[in-house]
């Protein structure tokens, strides 16, 4: 009995496993092994899983290949009629195909029309080859481009680099500053790098020795798997472990890579996304997070808005 418990446990790990390392090939520019891999899981029941069909759906979907995306969606409906994620891929694809880009071809051209009647209104004169520099320069900063010769409006002594900081959009920053003010919370280590992602570390350890979680560390995961939540985010979950002696100081390990896995099991859980939506892998050693052993018994999450 505790045998077959065991083995029971161990399958949503191992459909955690096949999914992060073909979602790694794709997110590497290798679509062709990420599909080879799910494939081959065919011959077993990890074939049939929703988070593998849903990962093949989406390479698929990003080849192009939409027809056969679709099907793997609609396998994945025939045993979950109420699957958001296979819903909502199919209806992404019935936006994408030909009539739909018609007819939003047909709408851009409108809106693109309309535009320029609306400009030559209110500038007076329109070159749609090269037009005013007024013109094209508000374009251009309505669409997040600096126009060339754009800085000849500049006071006299003002830096490039001070334009350049004037004319910047504090929307492109935005998303990731944004997702690191919701994130924060008690127990968690929030940090934004850069424009486009968070790292979020947990100032406690998760688990108390290999990969089981101590009843507080499930708790953080499940909160922040709340969190989570009906976002567009790509997250990958690093697993760590605390150097003993003895043990390699660098290379990652297969406990820190357990860690990750369990993690991602956890955060789908609480968040209801797909396990597809997580990547997972062992951090090196040399890349804990603390100085200290306890606290790196735990995962850290970098986390980017789709």
């Amino acid at each position: 009995m505790s045998d077959q418990t065991g083995a029971e446990a161990s399958a949503p790990l191992d459909v955690v496993l096949l999914v992060s390392r073909a979602r790694g090939l794709a997110r590497t520019g290798e679509p062709d092994g990420a599909l080879r891999l799910l494939r081959e899981a065919e011959t077993t029941e990890l074939g049939s899983h929703r988070d593998v069909l849903d990962l093949r759906a989406r390479v698929h979907a990003q080849r192009g290949e939409t027809a056969e995306a679709a099907e793997c969606w609609r396998r994945v409906l025939a045993r979950h009629p109420d699957d958001p994620a296979a819903r909502a891929g199919l209806t992404r694809l019935g936006r994408t195909g030909p009539v739909a880009a018609l007819g939003r071809h047909r709408t851009r051209t409108a809106l693109a029309a309309a535009a320029c009647v609306v400009t030559a209104v209110v500038v007076g004169t329109v070159s749609t080859l090269d037009g005013p520099r007024t013109a094209r320069a508000d374009t251009d900063r309505a669409a997040g481009r600096q126009s060339p010769g754009a800085d000849g409006g500049r006071e006299p002594g003002a830096s490039a680099t001070a334009g350049a900081g004037q004319d910047k959009d504090p929307a492109a920053a935005r998303p990731a500053a944004k997702l690191a003010q919701d994130l924060r919370a008690p127990g968690l280590r929030v940090t934004v790098h850069g424009d486009d992602s968070v790292e979020v570390a947990f100032t406690q350890g998760l688990f108390s020795e290999g990969a089981q979680l101590t009843p507080a560390g499930a708790r953080q995961l499940a909160l922040l798997g709340e969190r989570l939540g009906g976002r567009h985010l790509d997250v990958t979950v690093h697993g760590h472990a605390a150097t003993v002696p003895g043990a390699p100081r660098s290379g990652g390990s297969v406990v820190a890579l357990w860690r990750a896995l369990v993690a991602a099991r956890e955060l789908s859980a609480a968040s209801g996304e797909p396990l597809t939506a997580f990547t997972t892998d062992s951090a090196d050693q040399r890349d804990a997070p603390y100085p200290d052993p306890a606290r790196n018994r735990t995962v850290t999450l970098v986390i980017s808005p789709e």
